[in-house]
């Protein structure tokens, strides 16, 4: 119990150090982070590992970062085969794929605990119905949304109004859910014919905010010199064959970086509940040192290859900068509030998670000084879309990366032979 002795003798004692009525009457008056922009915090565009992208793209009030990164990097394979100034590809089309998965397998996933014994009380269930329908996910959802179905120009399915604002098409699929676990949990019907029932409605609602993705389409575009170009009666599948042809399943893996008594480094992690498609295996990461985790960064940068990645939202992004705000508000009251990267994810210190992409890095004397970001949050935000790191925010706020496998070696492509360790949803550091 604090005594109010205890309290009056702080008082007496705050009060004696004049420092501490200046600190209060100008933080009285400004924003605290202020307080922490000095010239480490002006953007600066000198770098000497650079990729030239091509068009910031914008998710608006959705959470569709995951898709977006995905998507620019599959856009810039389009815009060198076909010799193009810009263009993009419709994260709609992907959004309306992954709401039709996420509530099936939402679904499926009710029953599968149900016949488990599991009810109301259970965390699994619980934890369903409280989250509902969400828009977030990883790259591995979508490597398995676009390998099963493609990807389409932006022009074939376009932005609509629910589409770049899910709030409420989102809590609609979550009281269906609810209304789909109630009903199965006093029926004396066929569980399956009640979820047919259910996911008919679902894709009724999701297909009257979306619309429905053309089952084919023609592909028309001038490209930079003038030329008009088109292909004909494709499909979606067809278009990412013949456009891109990237192997996201199989070529590309998630690399994180964390270790204690459960986590060391070396090892395959699978996390349980992270799939959001029926019958694809849960969300699997490859965790090692975090030195090794920014030189594959580093190396698949300077191959030309764009690096989507994963971090916090702890940041300074008021000019376009992120850095380690908590780590700058220690100098403001003289308290230390820093944490490294391994005790922010043992804490669960995050706040948020967010995917961007890396598009440079300056490097000096063979150490990395600072990063190149492209995000999805439009042009009016940053510098026109784009975004500079500190390293120390790199070291601590990154967590993981999704790299090629052709650029790990020999050792790493080992760690990614040994059997698969699961990791329950209860326990995951990295998912």
């Amino acid at each position: 119990m604090i005594k109010i002795e205890e309290l009056n003798k702080l008082n007496e004692s705050y009060k004696k150090d004049k420092s501490n009525v200046v600190l209060n009457r100008m933080l009285n008056k400004v924003p605290l982070v202020e307080l922490i922009t000095d010239k480490d915090t002006e953007f600066d565009s000198n770098f000497n590992v650079e990729i030239k992208t091509h068009g910031i793209v914008n998710q608006n009030n959705t959470g569709r970062c995951w898709a977006f990164a995905g998507l620019n990097v599959l856009r810039e394979e389009v815009i060198k085969k076909c010799n193009l100034d810009k263009f993009e590809l419709s994260g709609s089309y992907i959004a309306f794929y992954d709401k039709i998965e996420r509530f099936n397998k939402k679904m499926e996933d009710i029953i599968k605990y149900k016949n488990e014994g599991k009810d109301l009380y259970d965390k699994y269930i619980s934890y369903i119905l409280k989250n509902g329908i969400k828009d977030g996910g990883w790259f591995t959802g979508f490597a398995n949304l676009v390998d099963k179905y493609g990807v389409v120009p932006s022009s074939i399915f376009p932005e609509t109004y629910q589409s770049s604002n899910t709030y409420e098409v989102n809590e609609i699929l979550s009281r269906l859910l609810r209304k789909f676990y109630l009903e199965i949990e006093k029926t004396k019907d066929d569980v399956e014919l009640v979820k047919k029932k259910y996911f008919e409605m679902a894709y009724k609602v999701i297909t009257s905010v979306y619309g429905i993705p053309s089952e084919s389409f023609d592909f028309e575009y001038v490209d930079k010199n003038g030329q008009y170009h088109i292909d004909k009666d494709l499909n979606p599948k067809m278009f990412y064959d013949k456009y891109i042809g990237l192997n996201l399943l199989n070529d590309y893996v998630e690399i994180g970086s964390y270790e204690d008594s459960k986590y060391k480094y070396g090892n395959v992690y699978e996390f349980e509940c992270t799939s959001r498609m029926s019958e694809a295996h849960d969300l699997r990461l490859l965790n090692l040192k975090n030195d090794d985790v920014k030189k594959l960064i580093v190396k698949q940068l300077k191959s030309g290859e764009l690096v989507p990645f994963y971090s916090s939202t702890t940041f300074k992004r008021v000019d376009g900068v992120w850095i380690d705000i908590m780590d700058r508000y220690s100098d403001i009251f003289n308290v230390n509030l820093r944490l490294e990267n391994n005790d922010i994810i043992k804490t669960n210190a995050r706040t948020g998670e967010h995917a961007m992409l890396f598009t440079g890095v300056k490097i000096k004397d063979d150490k990395t000084i600072k990063w190149k970001i492209e995000n999805s949050w439009g042009t009016s935000r940053g510098n026109n879309g784009e975004y500079i790191a500190a390293d120390d925010w790199v070291d601590k706020y990154v967590y993981t990366a999704i790299i090629n496998k052709k650029h790990l070696n020999n050792e790493q492509l080992n760690c990614l032979g040994k059997e698969v360790i699961k990791i329950d949803k209860w326990d995951a550091k990295l998912d």
